[in-house]
């Protein structure tokens, strides 16, 4: 079985990686995470519905290929997602929908961030500051310009309806 990276395939990696959980091959947090997660492995045929398994507030299926592969592309994320094209705006999407944060001044951050995380959002042209295991977006509009096509969970704040609003 070869399996293809697609941009709505980099989605679902991009969730995964900042809200795994230990069993198969899952996520954990907080409802909408799992529902998406568990509609996107569904929609993309990643599984099937009798083998997706929940636990407390966690949700996974086994299949030892798509495991395999999830962690070759988060072990090889500077190489796979280094241009500012669908791949990388969906896996970072992904990545936001599972860990991101938009505070009431408009701040954006990403959390569980790892020094891999910063230099993959620094060669994308996205400055950042670290603060504990939070990156701080610098230029966060840009930022949600370039994921808005392709959030699932933030799709319907506020930030974004300003940006819809504000485009040329």
């Amino acid at each position: 079985m070869k399996i293809k990276l697609t941009p709505e395939l980099s989605y679902v990696i991009g969730l995964w990686r900042k809200a795994r959980c230990q069993e198969g091959l899952g996520v954990q947090g907080n409802k909408d995470v799992l529902e998406v997660f568990s509609q996107e492995a569904l929609e993309k045929q990643l599984t099937t519905s009798d083998k997706m398994l929940s636990g407390d507030e966690k949700i996974y299926f086994y299949h030892t290929a798509y495991r395999k592969f999830f962690q070759e592309v988060e072990k090889e994320e500077l190489e796979r997602f280094k241009y500012l094209n669908e791949y990388a705006a969906n896996y970072l999407a992904g990545m936001f929908d599972a860990a991101g944060h938009i505070d009431e001044r408009g701040v954006v951050s990403l959390g569980q961030a790892t020094k891999q995380d910063e230099m993959m959002l620094l060669r994308l042209g996205f400055q950042t500051r670290r603060r504990a295991d939070r990156l701080i977006i610098e230029r966060p509009v840009v930022f949600l310009t370039f994921i808005k096509n392709y959030v699932k969970i933030f799709k319907d704040h506020k930030v974004f309806d300003y940006i819809k609003t504000h485009e040329k």
